[in-house]
């Protein structure tokens, strides 16, 4: 029976409303609106009716009701997302109800969070249709259910207190199946190793851990053209590193996805809701600690107050700041080749590091990558087609199966298109295509395959929709598309490179981005770039008074394009000089303050001038690389001009290169002794904004086209740098550079008889015969006391070619390879012979330097014990439940000290719901059980003692200990003679969508302002996002958060945890509250809605 979906269904809440809010608190609220207008003009779904959509009681949330077509009611759900100002994309949908649920609603509500990022609409009408196929399902099996219910309550009868999992049948669990299968695991490492990957097992406990995958950074370079590599980000060849994907979040399930790729039965009943991350790591996989951090980041932090230190120091105290690692980038290359490692190198080469393209991999894995997979193996796709069936599902609402029916022929051909790809790229090898389809998929070598592909392939994919990007040109730095949406996210997300990266490592290549917009704005030059869709309002002097709004601006793009380009020219002009930010970012600061930011260098200047600024440097595709080493340098350029290294293009420009390369060879003889001709190319400055993201277009006639339609290039590079490139008529009034002419050398290939013309100019109309090398810069702001006074063009003066090779010179450096210049087409300027260095020099250096640091993989005992896993054999002897193994110096529990610590406790919450009874109820099993599996309460870490568990599920007592002997706060507890810190947990009604309440009763710790660390407030409880709303996840355990609050109280940055000198005296209740508060106040974390009776 076909879905019943009303037309005023489909254009209330199919169609995006163009007056919507683009993202965010507003664009959420927006949709509930529109979601409650939509039912109430009634919404029926396969005969389930969506009776009412309203705002629920906690921010974020919102309840829906569902009946029968009959008038039977079903249920009234509460939707909550993970976090509202991530929407409508980068968020997870959580489900839950006040009711007491039928099995086939509560099976639908438990996996509402695989579905990924989705709109409102799109979440209610899957909600929907997978309810009305369980009615379907229940109806036939609606006997047997009811027999099964029967034998269910009586076993229920022997579980206990506590052990009451009457949601076992109802999500799919099987009595007596291991949720951990170390023998599938130990198969997939060994798979993953054949491929050539470095898998890793990373446990937490004893119940829970995390994995990963990795592959050396300087591997990258097989695959990849080294100059893309250094264009998308220059830390992923700075260092020997690794490439890392780590799966986390899998609550010690594995496998947790079937052959298929759907989760499996295990995944359901243990909340696991897997997390990709990406990242790079010193060595095959992140240590324990790091990795923790990653999964939840935690910290004490103090207000930047725009200030310099008081006492500065030689040395900024930079302590974890991406963006000032940048010292380390410019210098690890020197350093390797030179055999120095510094201090600085190793410090910031540890942790799990992101790079540009980390959070737009992490968003596809994390909201797309499942679902793809189980097109692909549901339909028979290749990776294509399955992200374009992707596409179409969620653009049309339609079943993956209709759109197939339909459009089969379409979605293959995706698949085709693709296969054309691998004649210029290196894909990854695909392990589907060789598994054995009866077996779990092995998630980790598919995911980190697909990782490698997508980022193989990034500049050809939108950051943000992550889909195919359908611009004329190809880019080599990844970009978004032409969707206003998108790029409006990209900024507003700041996905990409970061600004205060660029700032601090390339200032100049900075000050020049900024300086050829303002010429091309000042000078109008045609086909400009403007910084449309990223929701800037602005001030502008040529724009109509009357289209202001209340603050007196404007919106930038509903101006006209002359007004644009004003507008964008203030903006420009508020801009300090490029100089003066690199030197406020770099300011020294003490140990734990908040790192500097643009904003605070000048509060005049308005918000959209820093979001014009990083459009200068973001939306530049082409990579541009100042040359301040006299051997990257061309030869006989002159002094007057400044040289960058320049790409544009596609990563795989090269190979289409190369392969024009072989075919002229294979056509010429000339070719095969001289591959390459260089040639110059110059333009009016205002025109290399445009060029510098599209490349050498010739779509438009600037000079005539009196030899033909193409790209014009001069052997001679006095002409090209005299009429050709015109110079600047304007300039940013805060430029360094004061930029004037720009020339290109480029490489060509050595055909000319094939060129559209060769005499008296180069015109050459096949773009994939051009590579830019490199960008020649004048600029009166360019201080060099060899350059000539004069900013004047040289005067042109013909060259008496010969077809001998250039003379020999005096003082050349014959350790640098030099390129072999055709003499019958000579490369000159200023009367001159150029001499040019192989192109691929400098990255060989590099490449060759990374493959000497390499270090072959050792795995540790934690990876060992995978590879060397055994077949599970059968227990001959059964333990009993309340056996603890233990070993000669484990840790013991004091009662005494505890029932001290509790003496002064207040009564358990009294509120309290059957949706967090449930959850309690599972949770104090699994940690129960976990305590007693242990084989050493000493390295278990934590203790919950069993004789102090109430009556009420809502109230826990639990104890950390075993804390490293070297922590200051250990020496701290042994010389008062404290046996461990005794925690209270305090759980709200709304858990798990809901966090608790952590604080310590004894002993007390020494105040933040008084020297103390560790994350503990001044009332007791705990400074850390996780547990709060903007922090907390209802997938988080609670065995999970006492290992990161150990780790939190153990780290030793910025201060370390100590005893205060009353630690006997136990913690009041109100001032644990009030530290809470004032903790969230300082970090802008937000405190639950039920936080204030929690204490009721």
């Amino acid at each position: 029976m076909p879905s019943k979906r009303p037309s005023n269904f489909v254009d209330i809440m199919a169609t995006v409303n163009p007056d919507a809010p683009a993202r965010g608190r507003k664009r959420f609220q927006f949709d509930i609106r529109c979601a409650s207008q939509a039912a109430e003009q009634g919404v029926e779904v396969q005969g389930l009716r969506l009776l009412s959509v309203a705002p629920g009681e906690e921010d974020g949330s919102f309840d829906c009701a569902i009946a029968r077509s009959d008038g039977e009611y079903v249920a009234t759900l509460t939707i909550l997302v993970s976090d509202a100002s991530e929407y409508p994309s980068d968020h997870t949908f959580f489900c839950s109800s006040q009711d007491d649920l039928p099995g086939y609603v509560s099976r639908v509500t438990e996996t509402i969070h695989e579905d990924g990022s989705a709109t409102i609409q799109k979440t209610l009408m899957r909600l929907l249709e997978k309810l009305a196929k369980g009615v379907a399902t229940s109806k036939k099996t609606a006997q047997s259910d009811d027999e099964d219910d029967d034998e269910d309550i009586e076993d229920d009868d022997d579980l206990g207190a506590y052990d009451v999992d009457d949601d076992m049948g109802m999500l799919g669990a099987q009595p007596g199946n291991s949720k951990f299968d170390r023998t599938a695991l130990q198969r997939h490492f060994n798979e993953i190793v054949a491929y050539g990957y470095y898998p890793g097992f990373i446990p937490f406990g004893l119940d829970d851990f995390a994995l990963s995958v990795s592959l050396p950074a300087k591997s990258l370079a097989d695959t990849i053209s080294a100059r893309a590599l250094m264009a998308w980000d220059k830390h992923l060849l700075s260092r020997a590193q690794h490439l890392t994907l780590l799966v986390s979040g899998l609550r010690g399930v594995y496998p947790f996805v079937e052959h298929d790729a759907t989760f499996t039965q295990s995944v359901h009943f243990h909340g696991v809701a897997p997390q990709f991350r990406v990242g790079l790591t010193s060595d095959y996989k992140p240590t324990k600690e790091d990795a923790s951090e990653t999964i939840r980041k935690y910290g004490l932090k103090e207000e930047y107050d725009a200030h310099p230190a008081p006492e500065p120091v030689q040395e900024p105290l930079y302590l974890d700041d991406d963006y000032l690692d940048y010292e380390d980038s410019s210098t690890d290359d020197v350093g390797a080749l030179n055999g120095e490692a510094t201090e600085d190198t190793e410090e910031h080469a540890a942790g799990f590091r992101p790079f540009s393209l980390s959070s737009s991999l992490e968003s596809l894995l994390n909201g797309h990558f499942l679902r793809i997979l189980q097109f692909r193996i549901q339909y028979k796709l290749g990776w294509a087609g399955a992200e374009r069936l992707l596409w179409e599902v969620e653009g049309t609402q339609q079943p993956a199966g209709d759109i197939m029916r339909l459009r089969e022929a379409y979605i293959r051909s995706e698949d085709e298109a693709d296969m054309r790809l691998s004649r210029s790229y290196v894909l990854p090898a695909d392990p589907l295509l060789e598994r054995d389809t009866t077996k779990p998929v092995n998630i980790l070598l598919v995911a980190f395959s697909y990782l490698m592909r997508r980022l193989t392939l990034c500049p050809r994919y939108c950051l943000v929709c992550h889909q195919p990007l359908q611009e004329d040109l190809d880019a080599l730095k990844p970009y978004v598309c032409s969707s206003k949406l998108c790029t409006y996210q990209y900024y507003t997300l700041n996905r990409g490179p970061s600004l205060e990266y660029e700032i601090c490592a390339n200032p100049v290549t900075v000050d020049l981005l900024v300086s050829l917009a303002y010429v091309a704005l000042a000078e109008g030059a045609p086909d400009a770039p403007l910084p449309v869709g990223m929701g800037l309002r602005v001030e502008c002097r040529t724009a109509p008074v009357a289209s202001k709004d209340y603050e007196g601006l404007y919106e930038f793009d509903q101006l006209s394009p002359n007004d644009m380009r004003v507008a964008t020219m203030q903006l420009i002009d508020k801009l300090p000089p490029i100089a003066d930010m690199k030197k406020h970012l770099q300011q020294p600061r003490k140990a734990g303050r908040a790192k500097p930011r643009l904003q605070d260098l000048d509060k005049a200047v308005p918000e959209a001038a820093w979001s014009v600024l990083r459009w200068c440097v973001a939306s530049c595709t082409a990579h541009l690389e100042e040359l301040e080493l006299e051997e990257d340098q061309v030869k006989n350029i002159g002094p007057e001009w400044k040289q960058f290294r320049f790409s544009v293009g596609a990563p795989d420009a090269e190979a289409k290169y190369r392969q024009a390369v072989e075919r002229a060879q294979a056509e010429s003889p000339r070719a095969r002794q001289y591959p390459s001709l260089y040639a110059f190319h110059g333009s009016p400055a205002k025109n290399w904004h445009s060029i510098i993201r599209h490349g050498l277009w010739f779509k438009d006639v600037a000079h005539g086209r009196a030899y033909g339609h193409g790209v014009y290039f001069a052997k001679d590079g006095a002409i090209s740098t005299s009429s050709y490139s015109a110079g600047a008529q304007s300039c940013w009034r805060n430029s360094a550079s004061r930029v004037t002419n720009c020339v290109a050398l480029a490489e060509i290939v050595n055909l000319p008889s094939k060129f559209v013309s060769t005499n008296p100019y180069f015109v050459v109309d096949k773009t994939d015969w051009i590579i830019c090398r490199y960008l020649l810069v004048k600029g009166s702001g360019y201080v060099n006391p060899n350059a000539s006074t004069s900013n004047s063009a040289p005067s042109y003066h013909p060259f008496n070619y010969t077809n001998q090779p250039p003379p020999p010179e005096e003082n050349v450096d014959n350790s640098i390879p030099y390129v072999p210049l055709d003499p019958t087409h000579p490369l000159t300027l200023s009367q001159k012979w150029i001499r040019i260095p192989e192109p691929t020099h400098a990255l060989e250096k590099i490449l060759a330097a990374r493959r000497e640091e390499f270090i072959p993989i050792n795995y540790d005992e934690d990876d060992l014990s995978i590879f060397d896993a055994l077949p599970p054999a059968q227990p001959t002897q059964r333990v009993e439940e309340d056996t603890v193994m233990t070993i000669a110096d484990d840790w013991q529990h004091d009662r005494e000290w505890v029932l001290q610590a509790i003496e002064h406790l207040i009564p358990p919450p009294t509120e309290s719901s059957i949706q967090a009874t449930t959850a309690l109820q599972r949770e104090l099993k699994a940690l129960l059980k976990e305590q007693k599996a242990a084989k050493s309460l000493k390295d278990l870490g934590w203790y919950m003692p069993e004789d102090l568990i109430g009556d009420n599920l809502y109230q826990w007592i639990v104890e950390l200990h075993s804390f490293d002997k070297d922590l200051p706060i250990a020496k701290d507890m042994q010389k008062c003679g404290v046996n461990s810190l005794v925690f209270e947990i305090r759980f709200p009604a709304g858990f798990p969508h809901a966090p608790p309440f952590f604080r310590i009763l004894k002993p007390r710790f020494l105040g933040f302002s008084q020297g103390g660390g560790g994350h503990v407030t001044l009332g007791g409880s705990m400074c850390m996002d996780l547990l709060t709303a903007d922090g907390w996840l209802p997938s988080y355990s609670i065995s999970a958060i006492l290992l990161q609050i150990k780790l939190a109280i153990s780290n030793l940055d910025p201060k370390p945890a100590r005893l205060a000198s009353n630690w006997d005296s136990p913690y009041g209740m109100q001032e644990a509250m009030e530290g809470y508060r004032r903790a969230a106040m300082t970090h802008g974390w937000k405190i639950p809605q039920s936080f204030d009776r929690i204490a009721r």
